[in-house]
């Protein structure tokens, strides 16, 4: 009887481990997807096994990654690494003082900024960003010098026109406001904040109409901002509108459950529209989610 030989079979995946370069291409089609947290995975595994001279793209990725997630901290964390790589990039201080700024740490970002510009003096983008961080901590005047900076270096900057005119309404210069509004319009035509802040100014102004012209074409640029939704319902409330003015309020609570002030307009507008019974119903939910009155 013959007798046959039996080889161990190795079973071997096709791909045991991909390439630092796979992972990166993969990282990054994920936020092409803007599938943010599972690119950051990726780029995770890429950074064990890359070589150093891939290790500034990964950093620069994973920052991008976590800045989109809110996880501000670990994106300062991989922007600084990539700046221990190359401490010349002033895209690299703008991103972190982003991160700093959306996380509440103005002065922070500020000073990062204030790297940017030094690294490049032509930098629009960080005296804009910068501007907001001063506005928002109440340095209005030093705000406004910094983005006539950026405007007097670039003057179709649409988004420092849209700053400047945030700023004209904190000092109340509200038609000064409007223009700047428009300019940045005329400039990006698609610019929902813009659209938006315009509507803002215009209800400030009692100019209803206006306001609902500019909230509807911020809405078409951006259908799922229940910021919109509201201030378009409150415009219609002024006008009377309460009938179409409820739908937006509907809208609000359906993309923002929490606003305890749409569900209030709500139950206003379908008193005022003679829905009484439907008012009701509204006000038991929203006695329901957030406490009636004691």
């Amino acid at each position: 009887m013959k007798k046959f030989l039996i080889l161990p079979v190795l079973f071997l995946p096709v791909l045991c481990c991909a390439s630092a370069d796979e992972l990166i291409d993969q990282g990054m089609r994920l936020m092409d997807k803007e599938s943010y947290s599972e690119a950051s995975a990726v780029f995770r595994k890429a950074e064990a096994s890359a070589p150093g001279n891939r290790l500034m793209t990964i950093y620069i990725d994973l920052g991008i990654c976590y800045r989109k997630t809110r996880d501000y901290d670990r994106a300062i964390s991989y922007y600084k690494k990539a700046v221990s790589i190359s401490p010349k990039m002033p895209d690299l201080y703008y991103n972190i003082g982003l991160a700093y700024y959306y996380k509440g740490g103005y002065n922070e970002a500020i000073a990062y900024y204030e790297k940017a510009i030094r690294l490049s003096p032509e930098y629009t983008e960080a005296y804009g960003a910068k501007a907001m961080a001063l506005r928002d901590t109440g340095l209005i005047d030093a705000a406004i010098t910094e983005i006539k900076r950026a405007l007097k270096i670039n003057p179709e900057y649409p988004g420092g026109y849209n700053i400047l005119g945030n700023c004209m309404m904190d000092k109340g210069f509200k038609n000064k406001a409007v223009e700047m509004y428009k300019r940045a319009i005329i400039l990006r035509p698609d610019y929902t904040s813009a659209f938006y802040n315009l509507g803002v100014a215009y209800d400030d102004m009692g100019q209803y109409t206006s306001a609902i012209d500019a909230y509807k074409q911020a809405l078409k640029l951006s259908r799922n901002d229940p910021d919109i939704h509201y201030n378009l319902g409150v415009s219609l409330m002024h006008q009377g509108d309460y009938e179409t003015a409820q739908d937006f309020f509907k809208t609000v609570i359906k993309l923002d459950s929490g606003r305890k002030n749409a569900y209030e307009n709500l139950v206003q507008c379908l008193k005022k529209s003679g829905m009484s019974r439907e008012a009701k119903q509204w006000k038991d939910i929203s006695d329901s989610r957030f406490g009636g009155r004691q």
